[in-house]
Formats: structure tokens, C-alpha cells, sequence
């Protein structure tokens, strides 16, 4: 059965925006070809513990793929800097996070801004295998289904929660994905701020040891890096999600108190 070109349309993947009683706020960013349906479940758990979060819908992302082939890094970049500007107006103090492609995002901002509490990556793309031939190919090629390169009898976990986004990949913004990773790589030293790493050792979308190197470059003395031994790529859907938003809780509160 042919897959969709949009997953889950019915969802509601806009940018949304959650006030909570405490005076920390969270920002949340999803993943490359994803929607906010990403992060929501992990944002209404914290603001169940009284946080205020916000996440923003990534330019591109969330209506058809078409939309994404004239998107440049720096509309990313903008639209989580302007969503933090956001936050900061509401709340004392804020921790950034996000999964894959957001991880960077969040990173990113830890970088520009110290004042920045914490930061949670959840399976971190610093490094997609192949990734580079899309430099190579945006000027040629648009679209192109997702393939995943997996051995058939070692198939990745399916997702607990649902998922939205796109099924294909919109090429020109895979590079500037590719150039998104060679910007925050330059960064990590930058972030001194406490530190959560998520990653699954089921990712088969990553390399799963791009997390090793957020760990060893990042420029923060609190830095700790957590293996979930069932999880894929989308870790904040996945098997092993209870424990995440757990973790991450309570990394939130101690890096607030």
C-alpha cells in the first residue's frame, strides 16, 4: 500500500503556544518533514507540571512538500529565535529542546543566547549518512520519496503516538539541512548550559553516534547523554516515551530551581 504524501492530515500540526502557572517556559521544536503532532504530547505533559511551552510550526513543514523547496536555514533559525524572543517576554526563565533536525535548533539558541536555563535534544541529526549528495542534487532534483536503509529483519520500532509530516523528501531543503548541521557543529563549544541527550539505538534515520559527538563537543561541564535501548528516530512518539518525559521533567526542574 502506497503511503501518503502527508501523514495524518486530520492532526492539528500548527504553532501553539501553552501558559502555564510556573514562571519557566519550555520551547519545543520538531524535526525535519514533521509538524508540531511531534512535540505535543511531551508539551501538554509539562505543562501539566505547571510549564508554560511554545512550539512553532518550521517554515516549509506542514502543508505539501512543495512549500519546503524554497525554504533557507535562516527562516528555521528565525522562526525558533523569534519563538524564544516570545517565550522570554512571558516567563523568567527558559529551557530549549527538540527532535532531530529541532535538536539543532534548540542548540542553536543555547549558543546565542546564555541566559538559556537548559537544553534537551532528543535524537540529535548532527550527521545523516549521505546527506551531502543533496548539495549536489538540489539544483537538479525536487522531490524524492523517503527510503530507509534498513536490513528487512531489523526493521525500526513503530511509533506508540502518531505521527504528521511528509513522506517524501523536498531535496533543496535537505541541503540546507546539511548546511544546518555544519553551522551548529561550529556552535556546540558555545553551549555551556546543562545538557540532556536523548538517542535511540534503533535510529535508523541518524547516525546514532552524532550523539557522541553533541556529547563531546559541547561545551558544557553538565552534559549527560541517555541510550534508550528500544527506540528509533521519533523518540518523543516512540516506545520508550514515559521515560523521556520523565527525564526530562526532571532535568527541567532541577536546571530551574
Amino acid at each position: 500500500m502506497t503511503r501518503p504524501i502527508f501523514e495524518n492530515p486530520q492532526l492539528d500540526g500548527s504553532t501553539f503556544s501553552l501558559n502555564g502557572s510556573s514562571d519557566t517556559g519550555v520551547l519545543l521544536s520538531h524535526g525535519f518533514t514533521s509538524t508540531t503532532v511531534e512535540v505535543r504530547p511531551l508539551a501538554e505533559f509539562l505543562h501539566r507540571a505547571g510549564y508554560s511551552v511554545m512550539a512553532p510550526l518550521l517554515p516549509g513543514h506542514g502543508t505539501r512538500p512543495e512549500d519546503a523547496l524554497k525554504v533557507h536555514k535562516a527562516d528555521w533559525l528565525r522562526t525558533a529565535d523569534q519563538a524564544y524572543q516570545s517565550l522570554k517576554t512571558r516567563t523568567r526563565r527558559v529551557v530549549v529542546g527538540g527532535e532531530s533536525m529541532g535538536a539543532l535548533l534548540a542548540l542553536h539558541l543555547a549558543s546565542m543566547y546564555p541566559e538559556i536555563a537548559g537544553v534537551v535534544t532528543f535524537a540529535p541529526a548532527i550527521h545523516v549518512s549521505g546527506q551531502w549528495r543533496a548539495v549536489l542534487l538540489a539544483p537538479f532534483v525536487k522531490i524524492q520519496p523517503k527510503y530507509y536503509l534498513q536490513d528487512e529483519n531489523s526493521s525500526p520500532p513503530a511509533d506508540i503516538l502518531p505521527w504528521q509530516g511528509y513522506n517524501v523528501l523536498p531535496i533543496p531543503a535537505v541541503a540546507q539541512f546539511f548546511w544546518l548541521q555544519q553551522q551548529v557543529r561550529r556552535e556546540l563549544k558555545s553551549v555551556r548550559q546543562p545538557a540532556l541527550i536523548f538517542q535511540g539505538k534503533l535510529d535508523g534515520t541518524i547516525d546514532p553516534d552524532g550523539a557522541k559527538v553533541v556529547l563531546n563537543q559541547l561545551g558544557s561541564p553538565d552534559k549527560k547523554l541517555v541510550w534508550l535501548e528500544n527506540s528509533g528516530h521519533t523518540l518523543l512518539l516512540g516506545r520508550e516515551y514515559n521515560q523521556i518525559y520523565q527525564d526530562t521533567l526532571a532535568f527541567i526542574q532541577r536546571v530551574t530551581q
